[in-house]
């Protein structure tokens, strides 16, 4: 079906084109509204559109696009709310739809239509990942029973493939991420209660690998560059709740959080570009990016004039542009960061173990 354009577009488009005559003396990023009030971001591809999800009723979100012209709103099919999950770089939106009886199902939107793409069959389901491809991750669980979730590899043909689990017993998997390689990264572990210790993972030609970590669980991938690099999140031995964001390539994962271990600390990568640049979120700078050295507070890359508190990001392109949920005098918006000066954009090795390996079967 065609995907209407919201309303909350004029509105959109009249308070970037205000934020984008501010002055810009301090910034490296201008701040580009994407989204209405209440609104969240959740992924950016390279040709800078972004996807979020919006309060369309009082009870229910609806998923939409916006390219920088005007917010898409995506609809939710026939039934009563919809999320947008990921976008790729042919503009394919993977989300999840709500039916009227309740079940969770996933849609493609590509080319004006959203399309169902149903259920893991037989499982609660939930999409994580779109591909340049068209290859999706997602997990779920069986319906009515007490087994944990298991992680699976859809293709475009609709096909699922089950990704396995890292050797533990009853073990649970969730995939997080995937890049066009087909290498997929998420989290496995032990169905235990009342915490998993789950590990963080790579997947690659049927084969899954553990991360590593730094001697605590639980860690957990939620984002894969075409390098093969992650980053997530991995507990640390320092703090009953401590965890750090880590940036994992060749074969190694480094903290990036670079706080000493005797203060409280709390923060995940989301985000990674093929430049092993990392967003996130800690407890110390609110919004983080990560370029090689250390974490910088986004909220200190803005122009503090305009107000804004760069709470969440979520996704960040190979250009440097970065989706996040933001806030501003206490409502939340789905926002662009967009750099205003290029910034020395180097790519990494392509670490030495993946050298020569193919992409994903």
């Amino acid at each position: 079906m065609q995907a209407p354009v919201h309303r909350f577009s004029v509105f959109l488009l009249a308070l970037s084109a205000g934020m984008a005559s501010s002055a810009w003396a301090y910034p490296e990023y201008r701040v580009t509204l994407m989204g209405p009030a209440n609104s969240t971001a959740t992924d950016i591809n390279n040709d800078s559109v972004v996807v979020g999800n919006f309060p369309f009723s009082p009870t229910a979100t609806h998923a939409f696009l916006n390219r920088g012209r005007a917010l898409v709103d995506l609809g939710a099919l026939s039934g009563a709310a919809s999320m947008a999950v990921a976008i790729n770089n042919r503009g394919q939106v993977l989300g999840q739809w709500t039916s009227a009886s309740g079940e969770q199902r996933g849609f493609i939107y590509a080319s004006g239509a959203v399309r169902d793409i149903g259920t893991i069959p037989g499982r609660y389901s939930f999409y994580t990942d779109i591909n340049d491809d068209g290859y999706i991750t997602a997990y779920g669980a069986v319906r009515d029973s007490f087994e944990g979730p298991h992680s699976f590899l859809r293709s475009p043909a609709g096909t699922f493939r089950d990704l396995g689990s890292l050797p533990f017993d009853d073990p649970i998997t969730t995939a997080n991420a995937l890049n066009n390689r087909r290498q997929i990264t998420g989290e496995s572990g032990p169905l235990v209660f009342p915490d998993q210790p789950l590990r963080g993972f790579i997947w690659a030609r049927g084969l899954m690998r553990d991360l590593g970590g730094f001697g605590w669980e639980p860690i957990g991938g939620t984002a894969i560059n075409e390098c093969g690099q992650i980053t997530g999140y991995a507990s640390v031995p320092t703090g009953m709740h401590d965890r750090v964001a880590f940036l994992y390539s060749h074969g190694r994962m480094t903290d990036i959080d670079g706080r000493p271990p005797t203060v409280e600390r709390y923060s995940e990568g989301r985000g990674i570009n093929v430049h092993g640049h990392v967003v996130g979120s800690s407890n110390h700078l609110a919004g983080f990016v990560y370029r090689g050295r250390r974490m910088q507070s986004l909220n200190a890359l803005i122009d503090p004039a305009l107000g804004w508190d760069i709470q969440s990001p979520q996704a960040i392109n190979d250009a440097g542009q970065i989706a996040a949920t933001a806030y501003r005098r206490g409502v939340q918006y789905a926002v662009r960061l967009d750099l205003i000066r290029p910034h020395a954009l180097t790519a990494p090795s392509l670490p030495a173990e993946h050298e020569n390996e193919p992409a994903g079967q």
